[in-house]
Formats: structure tokens, C-alpha cells, sequence
């Protein structure tokens, strides 16, 4: 699988944006907040999924706040490696998650299942070609409604009536495909 890195969704969206000459109308920096923006909205629709694994202190709390970028934990295992595995029911206060019915043995694993950002450097994606292709549209939306926001002095008023409508239609486009993307909740009893 070939994954775009953070350089190349920067010049898909400038492509996408008509924006590939030498004095760039959005800046690097620009489209980067744009892009970890969108990275954020997918996550929230299709998160990445992690299995964390956390050392217990013999209490039925766990300290959360090293695991970066978390958006959630959707399951606790412990103890680990049973066959099926053995779930725990689990409360989050904070930087706290607390195990209800077990206390974990000091020192042994307990497996986190996390919901966490996705990530996009230039030697790390966590994207799949799908969601690549949500972040690209989303960037170009975001970027193009800024723009518009912006109301740039040189613009003509038929142009800027043409932009927005632009605009608009891309921010249409990446909505659908966020929801395109989403999973549906499914709920364990």
C-alpha cells in the first residue's frame, strides 16, 4: 500500500486548490492546521485503533495521561491472553481509568483497546487510501473557506460569488465523505 505522507497531501490539496505557483496563497503552516484539523474529524468518525499495553501497580486504577492522542478507551482486558479474552468493566475520571471489578496483580499487563488520533508525518501514516482521500478533500475545504473568509482585496465580486459557491461544494463533498466514513456504534451487552 502506497501512503501519502504529510508533503504529499500538502501538494494533492495545493493542486486541487489551484495554488501551485511560486507565491503560494496558503502557506505551509496553513495547510498543516488545516490538515491536523481534518485528521482530528476523521479520527472522531473513524479513529485509529491501538492496543495499548499498561503495567498495573496492584490497584484498580491506571494512569492514562502518557498514551497521546487518545480519544477513548473502548475496552479494558485483563488478565491478558485468555482465550476468549476476558473483558473488564472500567470508569474514566480525567487522567484515571478505573477497573470495577478486578484488581490487577502489581506488575502484570492490562491491555487498553484505544480510539486515538490518526497520525501524518512524512515517514508516518496511520491513514488507509480511503481516508486519505477524506483528509485531502476536507483540507481543501477548510482551506478554501479561509480563504473566502479572508475576502482578499483583488478579488472581483462575480469571483468571490464563484469561490464561495466553490467553496461550499467542497465543504459539501468532504461532509458526505466524513459520513461515508463513519462506523456505527455498536453496543455490547
Amino acid at each position: 500500500m502506497n501512503q501519502k505522507n504529510r508533503s504529499a497531501i500538502q501538494a494533492t490539496a495545493r493542486q486541487l486548490l489551484r495554488d501551485e505557483f511560486q507565491d503560494y496563497d496558503f502557506a505551509p503552516d496553513e495547510l498543516d492546521i488545516h490538515i491536523n484539523e481534518v485528521l482530528v474529524e476523521i479520527s472522531q468518525h473513524r479513529p485509529y485503533e491501538v492496543k495499548e499495553t499498561v503495567e498495573s501497580d496492584g490497584t484498580k486504577e491506571v494512569d492514562i495521561s502518557e498514551i497521546e492522542d487518545l480519544l477513548e478507551v473502548g475496552k479494558v482486558e485483563y488478565p491478558t491472553g485468555s482465550d476468549p479474552p476476558s473483558f473488564e468493566k472500567f470508569s474514566i475520571f480525567g487522567d484515571t481509568l478505573r477497573i470495577e471489578d478486578t484488581t490487577p496483580t502489581s506488575g502484570k499487563d492490562v491491555y487498553l483497546y484505544c480510539h486515538k488520533v490518526h497520525q501524518l508525518t512524512e515517514s508516518v501514516s496511520t491513514l488507509s487510501p480511503d481516508l486519505e482521500k477524506v483528509l485531502i478533500e476536507g483540507v481543501v475545504a477548510k482551506a478554501a473557506m479561509a480563504w473566502l473568509n479572508k475576502m482578499r482585496n483583488q478579488i472581483v465580486p462575480s469571483t468571490v460569488r464563484w469561490y464561495h459557491d466553490w467553496a461550499t461544494q467542497q465543504f459539501a463533498i468532504y461532509q458526505m465523505s466524513l459520513n461515508r466514513i463513519t462506523r456505527p456504534k455498536v453496543w455490547e451487552f
